[in-house]
């Protein structure tokens, strides 16, 4: 096991006011939204049980999994839209869907979550379809003590997944210590991407602080993972930021000066073209930062504690798709940001994906899990 190694640094925020909660000035929106072309359904009557994640390949082609039926026997579905088309079928798992990942081969990886032998935890496990057969794998588990329930209000996805050429790396937050004994929370990995790795501590905190909700990017050799390091005894956060080349990890934290001071819910982090690109939950907004220059200068979306936020990027487009009153999107076109809009018919945000300049949007609406892509 390798101990973790963090640094505590303050990034310059280089033409960033220190917000609480509001946008500065410089955030009034002044772009114009691309219009997006008629809601899809990609799966209808999914039931009480709602959960999805998706991921997008480089042809544009959607792939991804939902939870439908009752909470007493939920069935996970496998779903891809592709030109306007939809295919869907019921897989062989049963349980929650976490997290979705495809790795640009052949591979829609799954990390979902079933009954675990506690009543406050599950298991949480790895799944895959073939594309090419269609068939899908056995599972692998990765733990028996995934945390079911939280004494925080954080989000319920606790666990980051990525893929590259049929090899996957996850990270999830886990109990250190066995009940009944209180939880303390720290991040533990399984992975098979850039080298074999089997379940693992990943991070030790110290003191009071616990470790949540990591997310995870992958680009040429390098992973990076942004997680929140909260005080338990405080309940205030700060969001780190690690690193591993195949050597183990590193790691500092964003920064420790405000804006970045409180987030209370899990990051979503991507990485395109070199420069990774991160979406946070805050008190009173949803924050986005970008590492140009080894600098996360952020901007803040307004929200009113919003459960869930998601991140994508193409071309010079940054997209932002977050729950509020509905699935609610702004993006950032030629360098300007879009007025925050409610999807038509949305209950809740799933997950904003980008191809091609475009943004595609998954989300629930009653039942229903639909998407839109902008034309």
């Amino acid at each position: 096991m390798r101990r973790i190694r963090t640094t505590i640094m303050t990034l310059l925020l280089a033409g960033a006011s220190l917000l609480s909660g509001a946008p500065s000035s410089s955030a009034t929106p002044t772009a114009t939204p691309a219009p997006f072309g008629p809601a899809v359904t990609l799966l209808p009557r999914c039931g009480t049980l709602q959960a999805a994640d998706a991921a997008i390949a480089v042809d544009g082609t959607v792939r991804g999994y939902a939870t439908c039926g009752p909470w007493q026997a939920p069935v996970i579905w496998f779903f891809r839209y592709q030109g306007g088309s939809v295919f869907a079928q019921p897989t062989p798992y049963h349980g929650k869907v976490v997290k979705v990942a495809w790795d640009d081969l052949n591979n829609t990886y799954l990390l979902f979550t079933r009954p675990g032998p506690g009543t406050l935890s599950e298991q949480l496990v790895i799944g895959k379809r073939l594309e090419n057969t269609g068939q899908y794998a056995p599972t692998t588990l990765l733990t028996t003590t995934y945390p079911a329930g939280l004494k925080k209000y954080l989000a319920p996805i606790q666990a980051g997944l990525v893929a590259s050429k049929s090899r996957w790396w996850a990270v999830w937050t886990q109990p250190t210590r066995p009940a009944p004994l209180p939880p303390e929370y720290a991040l533990f990995e399984r992975h098979t991407l850039l080298y074999t790795q089997p379940w693992n501590q990943m991070t030790y905190p110290s003191g009071q602080d616990e470790d949540f909700v990591p997310s995870l990017a992958y680009s040429s050799g390098r992973m990076t993972a942004v997680w929140l390091r909260g005080d338990s005894a405080t309940s205030r956060g700060r969001l780190t930021l690690g690193l591993n080349t195949g050597h183990g990890w590193t790691a500092r934290s964003l920064p420790a000066t405000s804006p970045v001071r409180d987030p209370i819910g899990y990051p979503d982090l991507i990485q395109y073209a070199g420069v990774r690109h991160l979406a946070w939950l805050g008190t009173a907004a949803v924050g986005v930062a970008s590492d140009i220059l080894r600098s996360f200068t952020p901007h803040f979306l307004p929200a009113s504690k919003p459960p869930l936020a998601t991140i994508a990027v193409s071309g010079q487009n940054l997209f932002v798709l977050w729950s509020g009153s509905g699935a609610v999107f702004a993006e950032r076109r030629a360098g300007s940001w879009t007025p925050a809009t409610v999807v038509a018919g949305s209950s809740a945000a799933v997950r904003v994906l980008a191809q091609g300049g475009r943004a595609r949007l998954a989300y629930w609406s009653a039942d229903a899990l639909m998407l839109r892509e902008q034309t």
